[in-house]
């Protein structure tokens, strides 16, 4: 079986014995947001292919608001290794509503669970739940405790620096102290940041992006959205957004990004005449 399938098709091939098939069907759902596919993957999520397990999170987490609601359902009465990717797509929901369900988790009997929610904890900036992460760094899995050292990183406080140089203290294994350093120093750049009234928002480079654009559309809207959410002060985004809103008939989103980049190029005359001419046209 080759090429894209349509939703259709892709959801039953799901179901196929052949696990080239599957994997085949599960790429072709990538950056649908069609709520019929929900349910599919989530089962998808079980998989006995690693890389059938990996995507099908990896599209849900990437629905967002579509699928999380249904994700905390099917997740809060999963057990074991099933829980694991359902984890990690609740992560990339990015949705605050899911935190107290990491918080629960850093409890779970599976350790792949434990390590996915604390460091989940840390990515959504839980800094009211510092003493859940802090409790991971006990942890008898060597994983989960260097998540919770990447989420006091993420976390980026005085408090989170503390606890990070108090474990760093404690361990004598030289890459654990390596880790520790690198989430110092994570934590330091976080810290100014903040205070200087920065968004925290990691990004990836621009070609990665576009590569994404025809593998997985709704992914590479999500990473161009991080450059207007912390307003970088690079035009190609904006206008790259605007194209593919365009092609989607958003009005509402592509006149929400013109408006943030006439911000942004206040200064910038050339720039700002580009975004400024282009919304003209839509108001």
């Amino acid at each position: 079986m080759v090429g894209k399938l349509s939703i259709e098709e892709a959801v039953e091939a799901l179901k196929d014995e052949d696990v080239a098939t599957r994997k085949v069907a599960v790429e072709s759902l990538a950056g649908v947001t069609d709520d019929s596919i929900i349910e599919p993957l989530i089962e998808a999520t079980k998989d006995e292919n690693a890389q059938v397990r990996f995507k099908a999170a990896e599209i849900l987490g990437n629905m967002g608001d579509l699928a999380v609601d249904k994700l905390i359902e099917e997740f809060a009465k999963a057990e074991g290794k099933d829980k694991r990717f359902l984890a990690f797509a609740l992560k990339e929901t990015e949705d605050p509503k899911v935190i107290p369900y990491f918080v629960e988790s850093t409890d779970d009997e599976d350790f792949g669970v434990r390590k996915v929610a604390v460091r989940a904890l840390g990515e959504l900036q839980a800094e009211d739940e510092l003493d859940t992460i802090a409790k991971c760094l006990d942890d008898e899995d060597w994983g989960v405790k260097l998540a919770a050292i990447q989420a006091l990183g993420d976390l980026g406080t005085d408090d989170a620096i503390a606890l990070i140089k108090k474990a760093r203290k404690s361990e004598d294994d030289k890459d654990f102290k390596k880790s520790c350093n690198k989430a110092i120093k994570k934590a330091e750049k976080r810290k100014k940041a903040k205070a200087s009234g920065k968004a925290i928002v990691k990004v990836i480079p621009m070609s990665t992006i576009k590569e994404m654009e025809n593998a997985n559309l709704q992914k590479a809207i999500k990473e161009y959205e991080r450059y207007v959410e912390s307003k970088q002060a690079k035009d190609a985004p904006y206008k790259r957004l605007c194209v593919l809103y365009r092609k989607m008939n958003d009005y509402d989103n592509e006149v929400r990004v013109l408006e943030t980049a006439c911000e942004v190029f206040a200064d910038n005359e050339k720039k700002l005449a580009y975004f400024e001419k282009r919304l003209a046209k839509l108001k």
